[in-house]
């Protein structure tokens, strides 16, 4: 599980746990870059796979740290060689093509309010591509998500682009509901 920005793998886990096989390893890490966030009480920390100026289009750090990252974790819990869905939300969503490009047993990427950017990834075409996003998703831009998937379909990979008209960018029932259809 690869959770969004400014976020943590508790987070995510916590809210996918209910729609996630039993008997199945999860590894929901968080971000190796860290992010102080504010809060009333001082501050907490949260986590970043990778940062991304989208005003100036830059990447100050790109795909490959963290890719690297969550592929060391793998080998670590004996994980690599079996095989892998990676699920990713949104800036993990963005991550997770890349990671099914450097694991050769990731066999499904599942992606939940992001953007698959096929420039940044070269991932092979028996690897299933689903992805899940909002209409109402003010933080990515919908119709960039649904050409770039469309992309992914004509270099052979096969799956799913699933259109949700009411919730926004934050994970909500229709997402759950819809992403257990994949799992």
């Amino acid at each position: 599980l690869l959770h969004g920005f400014k976020q943590d793998g508790k987070y995510l886990f916590d809210l996918l746990k209910n729609v996630l096989p039993d008997d199945v390893a999860i590894v929901s890490p968080n971000g190796p870059l860290f992010i102080p966030v504010e809060k009333k009480d001082g501050y907490v920390m949260k986590y970043a796979w990778y940062f991304f100026d989208s005003i100036k289009k830059h990447y100050f750090i790109d795909y490959k740290p963290a890719s690297e990252y969550i592929k060391s974790i793998l080998i670590e819990l004996d994980l690599f060689r079996k095989p892998i869905t990676v699920i990713g939300y949104s800036q993990g969503g963005y991550l997770a093509p890349k990671i099914a490009e450097i694991v050769p047993t990731v066999n499904t990427v599942i992606g939940l309010g992001c953007v698959f950017r096929n420039h940044m990834f070269d991932v092979r075409a028996s690897v299933i591509i689903n992805q899940i996003n909002s209409k109402s998703d003010t933080v990515i831009d919908f119709d960039g998500a649904k050409e770039e998937f469309l992309k992914l379909s004509e270099r052979g990979n096969i799956g799913h682009f699933v259109e949700l008209d009411g919730p926004s960018h934050r994970l909500s029932n229709d997402y759950l509901f819809e992403l257990a259809q994949f799992i």
